[in-house]
């Protein structure tokens, strides 16, 4: 009797198992819920930036949005402007963009790989390796980040391969960084050694 029942439950923990799969694998994914989501997040993530407002929550704000971008990502990967439209697309990498180093390392390889793929912006993916880079102390690639110097001037994160940027920088559809340095007030010469 023992055995019937064993076995009789396992049958229906399988049929569960089985229905839960297949309600799962029908339903349909609320696209639009998803990007209602990331223009939510958008918008305190450059509302805090942008104004100021809220700054003192700035960190708090971050962590929140960045649950639910992980959350997001969990379930979907990266992803794609295809899939969540460029804003949205967009939102997710502010949001790892502003996230810490181990969380940027962690989703920078699925990054990449849209980018590959044509879903993400290759722009988009220099500023986040030259914030890796950065913070791991190496030299930039692209000549995005800019910090303040002991004199409290803004100069230029040190780039690597200084004289060649404007050519990688060219290859990801960022400008020359002439004109990128004008927008901070830093006066820059490219290096011509």
């Amino acid at each position: 009797m023992q055995m019937i029942k064993t076995i009789y439950l396992y049958s229906l923990l399988l049929a569960f198992l089985f229905c839960e799969i297949s309600v799962s694998a029908q339903s349909p994914i609320d696209t639009a819920g998803i990007i209602r989501q990331l223009n939510a997040i958008y918008e305190r993530d450059q509302k805090t930036r942008a104004n100021g407002d809220s700054i003192a929550y700035i960190d708090y704000i971050d962590s929140c949005n960045l649950a639910q971008v992980e959350r997001i990502i969990a379930l979907y990967g990266w992803p794609g402007k295809s899939f969540i439209s460029a804003t949205g697309n967009y939102t997710i990498f502010l949001v790892i963009q502003h996230a810490d180093l181990a969380t940027q390392e962690k989703y920078f390889p699925l990054f990449q790989k849209s980018v590959d793929d044509g879903e993400s912006r290759a722009m988009d993916m220099a500023y986040l390796q030259d914030r890796i880079l950065m913070r791991q102390g190496k030299k930039q690639v692209y000549g995005s980040q800019v910090v303040v110097n002991k004199a409290g001037s803004l100069e230029f994160y040190p780039i690597e391969d200084e004289k060649n940027v404007n050519l990688r920088r060219k290859n990801v559809g960022l400008g020359p960084m002439e004109e990128y340095a004008e927008y901070f007030g830093i006066d820059y010469k490219l290096p011509n050694d």
